[in-house]
């Protein structure tokens, strides 16, 4: 079942939402650009996690993070492959991975290169009461440069997350 995004903020992309899907964007202060994106996949978080972070295989289901490559721990830098819009140009990521709870949430906070930003990024799995997972993508773009393309890169990367996230429940389902 599709549902409409019913989400009246005009920053928001349009995005048809699956049933159990959510998405949002939000504008603080004018140097903050805040997204959510979130869904059930019907399995168990440790699961979820296995496929999350089975790097070697990332770039078999994932549009858009596609290589890891660094200490996977808290503070471990990190060496983070993005495929970036249609074709085949990629964006590589200098991390450290501040943002770390085994088996439950990883991300980065980093400057975004050339456009006076950073970015706080987290993936999180969470278990439902009936066993199943609640994946969570969240980040926030902040700094001097958000006044001028924070909105075009949030409205880019929520929809970037949205369908990494059905990707993930799609290889999560299916094994």
């Amino acid at each position: 079942c599709w549902l409409q995004n019913n989400n009246k903020n005009k920053n928001m992309p349009h995005i048809d939402l699956m049933e159990g899907e959510e998405a949002s964007l939000t504008h603080d202060d004018g140097t903050t650009y805040s997204i959510s994106s979130e869904l059930l996949i019907d399995a168990p978080p440790e699961k979820v996690w296995a496929v999350l972070t089975d790097f070697d295989k990332l770039s078999e289901w994932s549009p858009g993070m596609i290589k890891f490559e660094g200490e996977f721990r808290k503070d471990g830098p990190a060496k983070v492959t993005f495929l970036i819009g249609v074709g085949s140009h990629t964006q590589i990521f200098n991390h450290p991975l501040i943002h770390f709870d085994e088996g439950k949430m990883f991300g980065w906070s980093a400057p975004i290169p050339h456009m006076g930003m950073k970015d706080n990024h987290k993936y999180i799995v969470e278990p439902t009461d009936d066993g199943k997972t609640k994946f969570i993508q969240t980040d926030q773009f902040h700094g001097q440069g958000a006044h001028l393309i924070g909105g075009m890169l949030a409205n880019g990367a929520l929809s970037g997350y949205v369908a990494f996230n059905r990707a993930l429940k799609k290889r999560v389902e299916e094994m």
